[in-house]
């Protein structure tokens, strides 16, 4: 089972999730780990939105030396919030100076979008051959359909298993499962992929190993995992 998403260098997230899951894809947020995410096996080097703040140009050409010299599987975890009261010049200038390493360096792209698709949509269709994550989705279902038309697969985490999100769980029911990835993020339960991968398959109407089998193998195809 592959966890496409998952923050294992986190303190309150750790090695436990190994065991259970052998594969996971360790995105970092900052400059701050960009070296420790770099001890798992498949791990991504981005400037997560929330850390815009803490980084400058020069981080930013570190950071396209780091990918150059240690072969990450993406770039991320970047990407737009406008919840959060962070400067939106700013996080438009990370987020599209890491589309253009991911471009640059024919990478896949881990998003995170928060209040924030249109724009991220609008930022896509400007690198036509860029695939990736939305990690942890929270659009609206014409969103969704959109981004998966220009090739993107997207990540549901424990947000899913709530009841009260009907609207996102109403929207995964009607999208196909070629375009779904499971995820953790920041929960330090090991336990939480399988209980995501089961909610989906309810909802699904399909076999949990059905959907394990192809949410696996979406994302063994975008992060080109060996």
């Amino acid at each position: 089972m592959i966890n496409s998403h998952a923050h294992l260098d986190f303190d309150e997230v750790n090695d436990r999730h190994i065991a259970q899951n052998a594969v996971a894809i360790v995105p970092s947020v900052s400059k701050q780990n960009w070296t420790d995410v770099q001890s798992y096996p498949y791990f991504a080097l981005g400037i997560h939105p929330w850390m815009v703040g803490y980084h400058q140009q020069q981080d930013l050409e570190h950071l396209e030396y780091l990918i150059k010299c240690n072969n990450p599987v993406a770039i991320g975890e970047c990407g737009l919030d406008y919840v959060r009261d962070i400067d939106k010049k700013q996080q438009l200038h990370f987020f599209v100076s890491q589309l253009e390493l991911a471009q640059k360096y024919d990478l896949p792209i881990i998003i995170h979008a928060v209040k924030s698709s249109e724009d991220v949509i609008f930022l896509l269709k400007k690198y036509p051959k860029m695939i990736g994550e939305i990690h942890g989705f929270s659009g609206s279902e014409q969103q969704a359909k959109n981004l998966i038309e220009m090739g993107f697969y997207l990540g549901f985490g424990m947000q899913i298993t709530n009841p009260k999100s009907k609207r996102l769980r109403e929207i995964v029911k009607n999208l196909p499962i070629k375009a779904l990835l499971i995820e953790t993020d920041d929960h330090p339960n090991p336990q939480d992929l399988s209980i995501v991968a089961e909610e989906i398959a309810k909802l699904k109407q399909i076999s949990v190993e059905k959907l394990i089998t192809q949410c696996d193998n979406n994302a063994i195809s975008l992060f080109r995992l060996s």
